[in-house]
């Protein structure tokens, strides 16, 4: 069935201590271990507290740092989601074939991006996650405690279900291994999407008992998760669901825990340990983009227009042509998409910047716009860390339960005052949104606003509220449309490799 699960088997090791062994020297913050050594088997890497902790701590970095390299976890999913949806434009045009083919949404069964950048890193998260879990019920070392056991057990299960809902709001029905073992995985079907969120929130509400409620097992920093992250993706997953009531409970919980508030400004909301973050993945400076994030390695340019001198601004606009590539970020704002701020909407003015084209022929006056949430563009090996990269924050809390609120219709009121308290951050006055209806109008414009170029949020809002057809559809680069892009392909070695994976229609 899975590639990743095969070649695990035949090494015979989990994967997750090669890379707690191979790339945790510079993740000492994460966990207070000494550097592990360079094989770990399958039996050692539980016989004692600080060896299963360095292996749960592996996956952590994996998932931030993966060698150098972009996947799902640590940047991919906004950008090729973002392309995917009517969120970001590439400035390599079809120069670069499958930048294009997300942007225009066109891909091929023969793709490569949703195998290596989604599909297989997930399930090795999946299966390192799933090696943990064996690992830890089967130790009988006295080292490993009680304690540590319920731990490092709800955050392999919370692992295991934040990859299995990328893969199933991806891809659609999905292989499901609970297993490491390839001869039971090896001809896994696809699981219907139904029973894969079934398990998810089997494995949330694990995670939710088996959690501490702060973050004393990262010391302090808020870089692995705790009880209140699996509450918080908990909630998501119940508002996919259209399970209301439950959203509405999950995000409220949230909500009312002293240990996480607004920042005041948007300016800081993306700072490492932000009051508002919930998780975040951290940097080890060993690996590219090293202090920064992928984010603002693909989304700042090299020269912002807003930080150029008057006369370098005159001779960028005079030869516009040679420099847009410094001047204008590999991925910006779809053409437009600065239009759904309001006025004097802070998170157009600090979580955005932009850079103007000439009034000539082929720019015509066109402004490019870009996040900047992530306000490194390039970073350093060991150079200090200000940002470490958001997974899941409070604000979102809001947009679920004001939704959640106004599906039900019993506190219209609420969902008003859940939205109200996100645009006061952003110096908007209130909704004028009453209604149920207009107030979902309302929450998915202020999802737009709020989560752009975080995710996926909107790729994944648009196909969960049924509104991709008629958003996508209207789009000429995007013509002529198909349904079937709204799942991207399984990647057909994993076909060719077990006859009873089925590949998605249209490819």
């Amino acid at each position: 069935m899975l590639s990743v699960y095969k070649n695990n088997h035949r090494n015979r090791l989990f994967s997750c201590c090669i890379v707690a062994a191979l790339g945790l020297a510079g993740c000492k913050k994460l966990v207070d271990v000494g550097k592990p050594v360079s094989t770990i088997t399958t039996e050692d890497a539980f016989s004692s507290n600080a060896k299963a902790n360095s292996t749960l701590a592996g996956i952590y970095s994996q998932m931030m740092n993966n060698s150098g390299s972009m996947y799902f976890s640590n940047g991919g999913l906004t950008i090729y989601a973002g392309l995917s949806a009517d969120e970001l434009a590439n400035l390599s045009g079809t120069t670069i074939t499958e930048d294009y083919q997300f942007y225009t949404n066109t891909l091929l069964a023969t793709t490569a991006m949703p195998g290596s950048l989604i599909w297989q890193p997930a399930y090795r998260n999946i299966y390192n996650a799933n090696a943990a879990i064996a690992g830890i019920a089967a130790s009988t070392a006295t080292a490993l405690s009680d304690s540590a056991r319920k731990v490092l057990t709800g955050e392999a299960k919370f692992l295991r279900a934040f990859c299995y809902f990328y893969l199933t709001n991806l891809f659609g029905d999905v292989p499901m291994p609970l297993v490491t073992d390839f001869n039971q995985t090896s001809l896994l079907k696809r699981s219907p999407q139904a029973d894969v969120y079934k398990q998810i929130v089997q494995d949330l509400t694990d995670a939710q008992s088996l959690l501490p409620s702060d973050y004393s097992v990262s010391g302090g920093e808020r870089v692995r998760v705790n009880k209140w992250a699996a509450t918080a993706l908990l909630a998501r997953v119940y508002l996919y669901e259209q399970r209301w009531t439950d959203a509405e409970a999950q995000a409220s919980a949230v909500i009312a825990n002293s240990q996480y508030s607004l920042t005041p400004s948007p300016t800081n909301t993306f700072d490492k340990n932000s009051t508002e973050a919930i998780w975040q993945l951290q940097q080890n400076n060993t690996y590219k983009p090293y202090n920064a994030t992928w984010e603002g390695t693909k989304f700042i340019p090299l020269f912002r227009w807003s930080a150029q001198s008057a006369a370098n601004k005159a001779a960028f606009t005079a030869s516009f042509g040679a420099f847009i590539s410094y001047l204008v970020p590999a991925y910006y704002l779809r053409p437009g998409f600065a239009n759904n701020f309001e006025p004097g909407d802070k998170r157009k003015t600090l979580w955005t910047d932009s850079t103007p084209g000439p009034a000539v022929a082929p720019f015509n006056g066109a402004v490019y716009y870009y996040p900047v949430k992530y306000t490194l563009q390039t970073g350093a090996t060991g150079g200090a860390v200000s940002q470490y990269y958001m997974v899941l924050r409070l604000a979102e809390q809001y947009l679920i339960r004001a939704e959640a609120r106004a599906q039900q219709g019993t506190n219209l009121s609420g969902a008003a005052a859940d939205l109200n308290t996100l645009r006061s951050r952003a110096g908007l006055a209130n909704t004028t949104a009453a209604t149920k209806t207009d107030l979902l109008i309302a929450v998915m414009h202020e999802r737009q606003t709020e989560l752009f170029a975080e995710w996926g949020h909107r790729w994944l809002d648009l196909k969960r509220t049924g509104q991709a057809t008629a958003v996508l559809g209207a789009i000429p680069a995007k013509q002529p449309w198909s349904n079937n892009q709204l799942l991207y392909p399984v990647p057909t070695l994993e076909i060719t490799n077990d006859p009873n994976l089925v590949q998605n229609p249209g490819y």
